[in-house]
């Protein structure tokens, strides 16, 4: 089977190539929201919207950093962009977790369908209107493979040798056309850092020395390694078979590919992608994704 890729790098390339002059950077503070809708789920703590201003380098407050009193409400639209549902989002911390916070739904039952049009209005000191559309990618699903399983309770996870990953556990992905889709791919290590043992090792360091070398608060590296690419589907299928590097420990893994839609493509891969993420009124991205979640151990 042959698959056509158009990797992210080139059209990095290709665009340096056009103008080598850096644009004129911001000179004033500027809103900004983030947020990914997952079809099948709601906007809760594993998925809130942050909304904040900027502040200017030579000073600001970082209490100015996040907005905690915004008018939120997420709309599901039809084809002529008509109102079918709605729900209030509002800013809440978890109390189990107090990483988690953000801005979340209101109605809990209210489901981020799949090839579904959502609008976001954030209404800012009662007059700074930030808004966003997506639409949620189409559904796709994994083929079983014997290296993955799906239900994190299993006693025992199966096992896949770091050297023949790719050779031996393609990440088969069927789509329901042949239209072009892009892919999101994000490996996750569930040991904690003195059990995560270096698949390559760093000097004579086999094992994180503490968690800041394990988990970075910017990105999650190395203990979380993203990748993405636009994929030409043959035949509703999708063979992704090079993403053994993305495992940098030894030890269970959460894996999730995702069919991601084109804002938050646009954020990850554009220069200065804060300005091309769909974001009317500030900057950032709103996005969504259609996500399928697996669980495997790398061995040696």
């Amino acid at each position: 089977m042959k698959t056509y890729i158009i990797f992210i790098c080139a059209a990095l390339l290709l665009t340096s190539c056009i103008d080598f002059t850096a644009p004129k950077r911001f000179t004033e503070q500027s809103y900004y929201l983030t947020g990914m809708l997952k079809a099948g789920k709601t906007v809760d703590f594993e998925n809130p919207i942050i909304i904040g201003k900027t502040i200017p380098a030579d000073g600001g407050f970082l209490n100015d950093l996040i907005v905690l009193d915004a008018e939120v409400i997420l709309y599901e639209l039809n084809v002529a962009d008509v109102v079918l549902d709605s729900t209030s989002l509002i800013f809440s911390f978890n109390i189990f977790d107090e990483d988690q916070f953000g801005y979340i739904a209101v109605d809990t039952s209210f489901v981020i369908e799949a090839e579904t049009k959502y609008r976001i209005k954030a209404l800012v000191d009662t007059t700074d209107l930030i808004w966003a559309d997506t639409t949620v990618p189409k559904i796709i699903s994994v083929q079983p493979d014997p290296g993955y399983i799906t239900d994190p309770s299993v006693a025992i996870w199966p096992e896949m040798a770091f050297e023949n990953v790719d050779e031996e556990h393609p990440i088969l992905v069927t789509t329901l056309d042949n239209e072009t889709m892009n892919l999101h791919a994000e490996f996750y290590c569930l040991e904690e850092y003195d059990e995560a043992e270096y698949i390559f090792a760093i000097e004579d360091a086999t094992y994180p020395e503490d968690e800041y070398e394990y988990e970075s608060g910017a990105d999650g590296s190395p203990r979380r390694t993203t990748t993405f690419y636009i994929f030409q589907p043959n035949d509703n299928l999708i063979n992704f078979s090079f993403y053994q590097y993305a495992f940098n420990f030894y030890g269970r893994y959460e894996v999730n590919v995702s069919s991601i839609d084109d804002n938050f493509l646009n954020y990850l891969y554009k220069p200065e992608g804060y300005n091309h993420g769909g974001i009317i009124g500030g900057i950032g991205y709103f996005g969504s994704a259609n996500s399928h979640t697996m669980y495997t151990e790398i061995i040696e």
